[in-house]
C-alpha cells in the first residue's frame, strides 16, 4: 500500500537540456504532486445511430510537478538553479558558500534537472515511479509569515517538462539529503527605501510572499512522439512581491499615489557558518501597483503588491543571495 509517508523525489541537475543525470540528491517537501494531462482525441462519427462515438487515440502530452515545503537553505541552492539561474558552485574558502542568484537578462541559462518520484515502500511493476527529464522551473514562491500557528518560512515550485513520463520500478543513484537548517521568520529582517537598498528597516509587515515566473512554453511540432520538442522561455520575467503591513504611517500610501521606486529587501538569517552565517537575502526593486486596507483581529493593515522595475545599478529588478553549506550543486 503507498504510503503519503514513503514519498520520495530524486533529482539532478542535467549537463544539458533533456539528457538523464545522475540522480545525486533527495528533495524533502511536504507535498508534491506529479501531473500527467494527456489528450484524448475522442472525435463524434455520424454512422446513423445515437452512438457516436467509436474511437479514441492519445493526444500531446504535458507533465508538471507541484513541491510546496519549509525553506532550507542548502535546498534553495538546487531551486535557484532550476527556478531562477544556473549557479552551479558556492564562493568563500570556508564553509559559508554564497551562490547570487542574478536572473539573465539577454539569454535563459537555468538548469534544467532529471526527476525520479514515487513511494519508496511499493515501487514495483504493479505500482511503478515516474522519471523525467527536461525539467525546469516555472514559477517559484517564496512565503514569509511569523504569527503564532504559520508555518514561518515556506516555498512552492511549479515545475514542467516537455517530454514524456516514464514509469519506473526502482529508482537509482544515491539521492541522498543534505543536513541543514530552516530559514525562520523570526531571524527576519525587511526593509524598503528609496535609494540605498537594505537602509531602512521597516518592523510593521507581518508576511511577504514572492512569486518569480519565467513563463516557459512548450514547442508541439512533429517529432514522432507524443510530447513537446523543447521548452522556451518566449515572454520577459516577471515577479511579484504582496506585503501585509500594519497601517502605522502613510509610507507606502504616499507610493501607492506617487509611484516611486521601492527597493526591498528580505533578509532571512541562520546560525554560524564559516566566517558568516547561513543566509537567504532577496532584493526587489519595483513600483506599488496595488494597495488595499483590511482588519485582522481588529488591528488595520494595508495589502501591498510591488511589481518589478528595472534597477541600473542592481543590473535587474531582482536577486536572491543565499550563503548555504554546499560548495557545489548537482
Amino acid at each position: 500500500m503507498p504510503l503519503r509517508t514513503f514519498k520520495h523525489l530524486r533529482a539532478g541537475l542535467e549537463a544539458t537540456r533533456g539528457s538523464v543525470a545522475a540522480m545525486t540528491r533527495g528533495i524533502e517537501f511536504t507535498s508534491a504532486e506529479h501531473q500527467q494531462d494527456i489528450d484524448t482525441i475522442y472525435p463524434e462519427q455520424i454512422r446513423g445511430s445515437y452512438e457516436a462515438h467509436y474511437t479514441s487515440a492519445a493526444g500531446a502530452e504535458v507533465n508538471s510537478l507541484e513541491l510546496e515545503g519549509a525553506l532550507d537553505f542548502d535546498l534553495f541552492a538546487w531551486l535557484g538553479n532550476v527556478h531562477i539561474k544556473a549557479v552551479p558552485t558556492g564562493t568563500g574558502a570556508g564553509a559559508d558558500k554564497t551562490y547570487t542568484f542574478l536572473p539573465t537578462l539577454t539569454s535563459d541559462d537555468q538548469k534544467s534537472a532529471s526527476i525520479q518520484f514515487g513511494y519508496t515502500d511499493s515501487i514495483a511493476a504493479g505500482n511503478p515511479g515516474v522519471a523525467l527529464t527536461y525539467v525546469l522551473g516555472e514559477s517559484l514562491t517564496l512565503m514569509w509569515e511569523k504569527a503564532p500557528g504559520s508555518p514561518g518560512v515556506t516555498f512552492r515550485s511549479s515545475l514542467i517538462s516537455p517530454k514524456a513520463a516514464t514509469q519506473i520500478t526502482a529508482f537509482t543513484g544515491s539521492g541522498t539529503y543534505t543536513t541543514s537548517e530552516l530559514a525562520k521568520a523570526g531571524a527576519t529582517v525587511i526593509s524598503i527605501d528609496p535609494t540605498t537598498i537594505g537602509t531602512t528597516v521597516d518592523n510593521d509587515i507581518s508576511s511577504a510572499e514572492w512569486t518569480y515566473t519565467s513563463g516557459y512554453k512548450n514547442l508541439y511540432t512533429m517529432n514522432n512522439t507524443y510530447a513537446a520538442q523543447d521548452a522556451y522561455c518566449p515572454d520577459p520575467l516577471g515577479w511579484e512581491l504582496k506585503l501585509k503591513r500594519f497601517i502605522r504611517n502613510d509610507n507606502e500610501w504616499d507610493r501607492y499615489v506617487d509611484k516611486v521606486k521601492r527597493k526591498i529587501r528580505i533578509k532571512s538569517t541562520g546560525s554560524v557558518l564559516g566566517g558568516s552565517f547561513y543566509s537567504i537575502q532577496l532584493d526587489c526593486y519595483g513600483t506599488l501597483a496595488d494597495r488595499s486596507t483590511t482588519e485582522d483581529e481588529g488591528l488595520g493593515y494595508e495589502e501591498l503588491t510591488y511589481r518589478n522595475l528595472y534597477d541600473t545599478g542592481a543590473a535587474g529588478s531582482t536577486s536572491i543571495t543565499l550563503v548555504c553549506s554546499l560548495a557545489a550543486i548537482t
